[in-house]
């Protein structure tokens, strides 16, 4: 089928950037002695999560038991679920995955740990922590490495969890590359000295788990960090570009949208609103509007309603007409996945592949 072919909305990949993409961050990663642990949360599909761990992968991480469950029923068989897992509902769903996969779990609480420990000594399973600290997003995470080495020894003594080490999300990180060195060193020295005091007290850390897409390729200066999750390298979007962490000819996703109308002076609207792209604007740069149009980069989609997006073409030389298609990179790509049901891999203009987006929605 030639990718014209294809109903609109439809949200495209260009399976050869998203091979270089996965291909770059495997060689930084083994070149560095790093081992890469990919967020799933992007793409939500086992077929690309398998991608990743034939390209020398250890695991996959997720932020939810139902996205665990779905890898997990496609073979993935390492998991890393960063985030706490509360309530006893989902504690019988972790012990029943944990029959199947190997599962770590990361958290800031060590009520949420002793309550993983007893559930899986109740079952019969192991279940690996990490201490979570706060890198500076101020979301999860306890506030110190007094915290940290408090919180670390408390799991470190749980009968039936293991306790593997840290876990650190650098999300505040939102500058170029080159700026982000001091930064990441300070959060490393934060994570050395509660490891030198776990050490001393006779306590392995054996994993310190960091990383985000836009700190990836800097990870090499912080010497405590063992793996990175890094989630939005597989595809990239706009944010990644406006952060200079990638490119606009490395971002592997499109979302193919049809004009439906050109009824008002200066405006045009496309078939794809807010249930199709992501609501999240530009993090940074110059970047306007909701996505970037390839075709035309002075019509901005300056607005959206649930099934519209509103077109500004006022300053723009495009004379656009009802059925021309536009592609448009998304400003954030995992939540534009997730709202889709299918997403089409494309060789050049063929499309050659269709995934079901199996992840998607799976809040709990």
């Amino acid at each position: 089928m030639h990718v014209s072919e294809l109903d609109t909305p439809a949200v495209v990949i260009d399976l050869g950037i998203l091979e270089e993409n996965l291909a770059e961050m495997a060689a930084y990663c083994a070149g560095h002695g790093i081992a890469l642990r990919p967020h799933a949360k992007t793409h939500k599909i086992p077929a690309i999560a398998r991608m990743q761990i034939d390209r020398g992968a250890c695991g996959i991480t997720v932020a939810k038991l139902g996205e665990a469950e779905v890898m997990a029923d496609a073979g993935l068989g390492d998991i890393l679920i960063a985030y706490p897992i509360v309530g006893a509902r989902k504690l019988e769903r972790l012990v029943g995955l944990a029959r199947r996969a190997r599962v770590t779990v990361s958290t800031d609480s060590a009520d949420v740990a002793r309550a993983i420990s007893d559930t899986a000594g109740q079952a019969g399973v192991k279940i690996g922590l990490l201490a979570e600290m706060d890198a500076g997003l101020r979301r999860c995470g306890v506030q110190s490495p007094d915290e940290l080495v408090t919180l670390a020894l408390e799991m470190a003594h749980l009968a039936h969890a293991e306790f593997l080490g840290f876990l650190v999300f650098p999300g505040h990180v939102r500058v170029h590359p080159d700026l982000q060195p001091p930064v990441l060193k300070e959060i490393d020295a934060r994570l050395e000295e509660a490891q030198d005091r776990l050490f001393r007290s006779g306590v392995e850390v054996r994993v310190v788990s960091g990383g985000s897409t836009p700190t990836a390729c800097r990870s090499h200066l912080m010497k405590t960090v063992t793996e990175i999750r890094p989630g939005t390298y597989v595809f990239n979007d706009m944010n990644t570009v406006a952060m200079g962490a990638a490119d606009l000819s490395r971002c592997a996703v499109t979302v193919h949208v049809t004009v439906v109308s050109v009824a008002v002076k200066g405006r045009a609207v496309i078939d794809g609103g807010s249930k199709t792209f992501s609501s999240d604007l530009s993090r940074g740069g110059e970047g306007r509007g909701f996505g970037f149009c390839l075709e035309h980069e002075d019509v901005v989609l300056e607005s959206m309603s649930e099934e519209h997006g509103h077109l500004n073409i006022e300053s723009s030389s495009a004379s656009l007409r009802i059925g021309d298609r536009l592609r448009f990179v998304p400003n954030h790509v995992c939540t534009t996945v997730n709202m889709h049901d299918e997403v089409w891999g494309v060789r050049g203009e063929e499309v050659v592949e269709r995934w079901e987006v199996l992840g998607r929605g799976l809040v709990r």
